[in-house]
């Protein structure tokens, strides 16, 4: 199933997130929310949390959460004109 790329990128957030901070930290939870694709309003509430950590917490949060996007090869694939999918070409 293809993801939209902003839902990939909050999960992947969300997971570079959790093995940093405790999973009650407010900003684990905003990027949560904003990956579940539904409420506009978390993805500028992550995007704030994002922005309110401190610098050396932010860039390795960053670092992470690119190493995990550009790992993941359904991330590009899925998004790829008349690549296969389960059931054929996807676009």
């Amino acid at each position: 199933m293809a993801f939209p790329p902003q839902t990939r990128f909050f999960a992947a957030l969300a997971a570079a997130l959790a093995g940093r901070f405790d999973p009650e930290h407010p900003a684990f939870q905003l990027a949560e929310a904003a990956a579940r694709g539904d409420d506009p309003a978390a993805v500028l509430d992550a995007q704030r949390a994002l922005a309110a950590l401190p610098d050396a917490d932010r860039d390795a949060v960053m670092a992470e959460t690119h190493r995990r996007l550009r790992e993941d090869i359904s991330a590009i694939w899925d998004l790829l004109p008349g690549a296969p999918g389960p059931d054929g070409p996807v676009n």
